[in-house]
């Protein structure tokens, strides 16, 4: 008890420009000491070891993309005081161990300099999350609603992704859980970057600043099935609608179906063309099949993309502004994004439990389009692997590894360039990963 009353009282300035929310008077009988405020509070530690790796000539000539980073988090959650509110905080110090030029391009290391050279990639610290939090009601019935700098993880059109660090978004959210209904909505002003200590604008491509971002969503919830709908609009520059469905239509069988739309506005429209993904209006389709038996996962996904773009290749971006992350979790998402104008894009992943703890698999990512009357098709094979040890000494530990060979083609922001014979030029690349992350509790 007096480590968590020490800690408290030490990060609390971290919270002193917060916005205030006025609560129900306490109960004099219970002591502030002890109070739900202390006693449930939990501090935890992570810590993660992340090393990403590319090689590829797609848009120049052959290049390492290259990083490699340890980082350590402490995440601070209170307990409720008078049951009604609460504070949060995370830091995160990441530290620097190897990088190449282009080492950006990974999102570990914080680019401190013009350029990508090598020498600008510096580790960081930061306040990632410190927000107020209000509870009213339970779990099953009430709300919950933050203010300040949080991650937002699969809220509305935004998510949070994590690599050394998580990205984070100043504003304010809240959802309303009515039994198996959920309403969302959040109202953000600016982002800082998952490999960036920096409190950032939003912006437009062509890098002017954006108000704000407001978002909403609703998702109907029952054992077999879900149903999800979310709106979002960066003021005045792209609207984003996201649509899911989920059925579990026998024990072994689950189907999924996701669709995501971009529409530009105003100050998307009138960017120059060489800043737009699409002209107007993106869509992207998916399809999914999961079957789950004796240790094996396989999963199959088709999805189609309509991205029109005029004398060039349109493609469905997943950030709604820079500097955010858009949600999105389908499939067609891995070392490349298959979500090119009139692409038809097909992943299988194959899954099996070999040892207990331990999962491998292997995913192929195909896709294909037409461009001025050629075909065009990339491609690539990974091997994942997932360990995560169930016995009690290595239970917060978790390793993940991935190690890939695809084929695409080299292109000027999607475009295909092209031979002397009029065919598209062919672009092999080597991906892998590693990542290692250890969680503690303090307070245990």
């Amino acid at each position: 008890m007096k480590n968590r009353i020490v800690f408290i009282l030490a990060i609390s300035p971290c919270f002193y420009s917060l916005p205030g929310q006025a609560v129900q008077k306490p109960d004099a009988t219970v002591s502030l000491t002890d109070s739900n405020f202390f006693t449930q509070t939990q501090l935890n530690m992570t810590l993660r070891n992340q090393w990403k790796y590319l090689k590829e000539n797609e848009a120049q000539p052959k290049t390492v993309h290259n990083a490699w980073g340890q980082a350590i988090q402490f995440d601070y959650l209170s307990g409720y005081l008078w049951d009604v509110v609460g504070v949060d905080a995370t830091w995160n110090r990441a530290i620097k161990l190897g990088a190449s030029d282009y080492f950006v391009t990974r999102g570990l290391l914080y680019n401190h300099g013009e350029g990508m050279d090598k020498e600008n990639a510096h580790g960081f610290s930061k306040f990632g999350q410190r927000y107020l939090k209000l509870k009213l009601g339970n779990d099953s019935t009430g709300i919950k609603a933050k203010a300040g700098w949080q991650a937002l993880t699969n809220f509305g059109v935004l998510t949070t992704a994590n690599r050394l660090s998580r990205n984070s978004y100043l504003g304010y959210s809240s959802t309303f859980n009515w039994q198996k209904l959920s309403l969302d909505a959040a109202y953000v002003t600016k982002a800082i970057r998952f490999d960036s200590p920096q409190s950032l604008h939003l912006e437009t491509n062509d890098k002017k600043n954006i108000r704000a971002i407001y978002t909403a969503g609703v998702t109907y919830r029952q054992p077999d099935n879900l149903f999800s709908y979310s709106w979002g609009e960066a003021d005045n520059y792209l609207r984003r609608h996201r649509l899911e469905a989920a059925w579990q239509i026998a024990p072994a069988w689950h189907l999924s179906s996701q669709v995501y739309g971009s529409e530009g506005l105003d100050k998307y429209t009138s960017m120059p063309a060489s800043k737009r993904e699409f002209d107007r209006h993106a869509w992207h389709y998916v399809g999914q099949a999961q079957w789950q038996n004796n240790g094996w996962k396989q999963r199959m996904v088709l999805a189609w993309t309509s991205a029109p773009r005029r004398n060039g290749v349109g493609y469905y971006a997943r950030p709604l502004t820079k500097n955010t992350r858009g949600r999105f979790n389908a499939l067609t998402s891995a070392g490349k994004d298959y979500m090119r104008d009139k692409e038809l894009a097909l992943v299988s992943l194959t899954e099996y439990q070999f040892i207990r703890d331990l999962v491998s698999g292997i995913q192929l990512n195909y896709g294909q389009f037409s461009y001025k009357n050629q075909t065009v098709r990339s491609g690539e094979v990974a091997l994942v692997n997932s360990w995560n040890p169930s016995t009690r000494a290595l239970k917060n530990l978790s390793v993940f590894t991935l190690f890939g060979y695809g084929v695409s083609y080299k292109n000027n922001r999607e475009t295909p360039l092209f031979n002397d014979q009029g065919k598209p030029v062919r672009s092999p690349s080597l991906s892998a990963e590693i990542a290692i992350n250890y969680k503690f509790g303090l307070f245990n």
